[in-house]
């Protein structure tokens, strides 16, 4: 089931299953800035990434000499479990609890709120995890919003850019053929604040960065002042990733990493991971503005 909130600017909704983030719709123009989950091309919108980000090595990880198994990107985003908890005229709140089912995939008992803020042109992600169990929990954070574009008819993709808030010089980490990452970088961004959007620049996977001297980014075009910003100052890596030649772009703010393909698979070591202590709770947002011409 779907839900929406909305004011004078802008409708969102979210859909119950995974509480996912599935329209941002400008009442003034009526243009869609996220993408539709087109089977087709693309199956997701804006899906959650819990409790790891990317893939496994072999699908697996292991913890306290166990053995489990887990989807690329955890079992949140096409989870049926989320529940609405909380309705205001700006704020969709969402819960999810672990169960028996969880925990056959993720041995933690916890308590995840995701919760939407729709404030004029600027919209909320706000995560909260509670550690619910006696035991330190550990686990990767991540969002996976696409985004529309272009956004007039028979404009190019081309004329689309990212614009960071500063300078970047940082390399990308080199994602192997089954999706792990290499101990490889390549460079990326040198002394710029943007990357133009240009065919082929997926065509290897995601673009993985770390170390950025910027905490937020807009998607901009060349034939308009129109932008989209996504604040991401809680979350240490930023993933971008779309199909080739799609028209959409995912500006994913992520708290950890996929494998690398030399992992040995202890879910204590993987990269980026966050240690929550028992009855503890974490706090991580990002916020999305539209700013229409």
């Amino acid at each position: 089931m779907k839900y929406s909130i909305e004011n004078d600017l802008f409708k969102v909704e979210v859909d119950e299953c995974g509480a996912e983030l599935c329209s941002i719709l400008s009442k003034g123009s009526g243009q869609e800035y996220i993408w539709q989950a087109d089977p087709k091309v693309w199956k997701g919108a804006a899906p959650v990434l819990f409790p790891v980000i990317g893939g496994l090595k072999d699908g697996k990880y292991k913890f306290d000499g166990k053995t489990y198994q887990l989807p690329k990107h955890g079992f949140a985003r096409e989870s049926n479990k989320f529940r609405l908890i909380n309705r205001t005229a700006s704020r969709l709140s969402f819960s999810i609890v672990s169960d028996e089912e969880t925990l056959v995939m993720y041995p933690f008992k916890f308590e995840m709120k995701i919760s939407f803020f729709l404030f004029e042109s600027r919209l909320q992600v706000f995560h909260e995890i509670v550690n619910t169990d006696d035991k330190p929990m550990y686990f990767s954070l991540g969002g996976h919003p696409a985004f529309n574009y272009p956004w007039k008819d028979g404009e190019s993709r081309d004329n689309y850019y990212l614009e960071f808030e500063r300078k970047e010089n940082n390399a990308i980490f080199v994602i192997s053929e089954n999706g792990l990452l290499t101990k490889e970088e390549k460079p990326q961004m040198e002394e710029t604040n943007k990357l133009v959007l240009e065919d082929g620049l997926f065509d290897n996977d995601a673009l993985v960065f770390s170390e950025l001297n910027s905490s937020e980014v807009s998607l901009k075009s060349k034939s308009s002042k129109g932008k989209i910003s996504v604040n991401f100052d809680d979350f240490p890596f930023l993933g971008l990733w779309s199909k080739p030649n799609a028209n959409f772009l995912c500006i994913e703010p992520w708290d950890g990493l996929p494998d690398f393909e030399d992992s040995d698979q202890e879910l204590t070591r993987k990269p980026g991971i966050i240690k929550l202590g028992a009855g503890s709770i974490h706090y991580a947002s990002y916020t999305i503005q539209i700013f229409e011409a």
